[in-house]
């Protein structure tokens, strides 16, 4: 699964430089809008595999009883602000790290989703 999230990862960050830093001139404002899920769900989905991964490592050598604690221990350390990128992991329940990144982007997928209905055609 690690070679898939360093694909999806790597990917998304390169198409972002691709976007942003080669192709900027050639791409509408609109055009630039409409092609940030290229590159934010793959950057998304990569860094919450790895994230879950290493949340499901915490349970495994016994350190936290479920991903909600072993979240709530990242938090702790990481700080408030970690429970921003940590919510999924405080409502779910599950031990795949898979269905947990996919989860992730669909969560942030929404947020995404909002912004550009409600935020951005007012700025």
């Amino acid at each position: 699964m690690t070679a898939l999230y360093v694909t999806a990862l790597i990917g998304g960050v390169m198409a972002a430089g691709l976007i942003y830093g080669v192709m900027f001139d050639e791409f509408s404002e609109s055009e630039l809008v409409s092609c940030t899920p290229l590159w934010f769900f793959p950057i998304v989905f990569g860094l919450y595999g790895f994230i879950s991964q290493r949340l499901i490592r915490r349970m495994v050598s016994g350190r936290a009883q479920s991903l909600h604690e072993a979240a709530r221990i990242s938090i702790d350390v990481a700080g408030h602000w970690a429970a921003l990128f940590l919510f999924p992991f405080l409502v779910l329940r599950w031990r795949s790290s898979l269905l947990v990144s996919i989860a992730a982007a669909v969560f942030w997928a929404a947020l995404l989703w909002l912004f550009f209905v409600l935020v951005f055609p007012t700025l």
